[in-house]
């Protein structure tokens, strides 16, 4: 961790039934989350593997129970520049059971213009479920049915996730002959 946050992270996996996530918080704070294992997310960073807090594995039972704003009030550090900072506290605002376009988050966090930041403040994502990156979908995609498109869990995850929630989703259909 940096000189403001010298404390090692304890990391844990919570079993969401559609996926495994894995989680790491510095006391009651998600600092990171993902769909990989503890390691491929911690990247050679010291952690501890222990019990995840209460609150985030009681609004991650929420979730699954279909009660999704406890998981938007467990406090997440948002890492990157104060304008990636700014993308990921607006998607945390995008109510789940809908979507909304890149545009549409850069324009929400007051930063018109800024689709492809907002793009990269999905991809770049650190704390997958918490700051709900999988309800950004491509313009092109809104749908109804809305498709998926990339996430940085998988597609396949990212349709789970909506689906979940309620988004009616649908695969990409390929062009035979290109194979896009």
């Amino acid at each position: 961790m940096d000189s403001q946050h010298p404390s090692t992270p304890v990391g844990g996996s919570y079993d969401l039934g559609l996926a495994r996530l894995a989680v790491f918080c510095d006391g009651d704070t998600v600092i990171a989350s993902g769909f990989q294992s503890l390691d491929e997310i911690a990247a050679g960073r010291p952690y501890t593997e222990g019990d995840l807090p209460e609150t985030v594995t009681q609004a991650l039972a929420a979730w699954q129970d279909g009660q999704w704003e406890p998981l938007m009030t467990v406090p997440v550090r948002y890492a990157g520049t104060p304008k990636l900072a700014q993308l990921r506290r607006a998607m945390r605002t995008v109510p789940a059971g809908q979507v909304v376009t890149y545009s549409d988050l850069a324009a929400s966090a007051g930063l018109p213009g800024l689709s492809r930041l907002a793009g990269r403040a999905c991809s770049e994502n650190p704390c997958l479920l918490f700051v709900p990156c999988h309800r950004i979908v491509a313009a092109g995609n809104v749908g109804p049915p809305v498709i998926a498109g990339s996430y940085a869990g998988s597609e396949t995850v990212k349709a789970l996730l909506l689906e979940h929630e309620g988004v009616a989703v649908r695969t990409r259909q390929r062009d035979e002959a290109s194979g896009f």
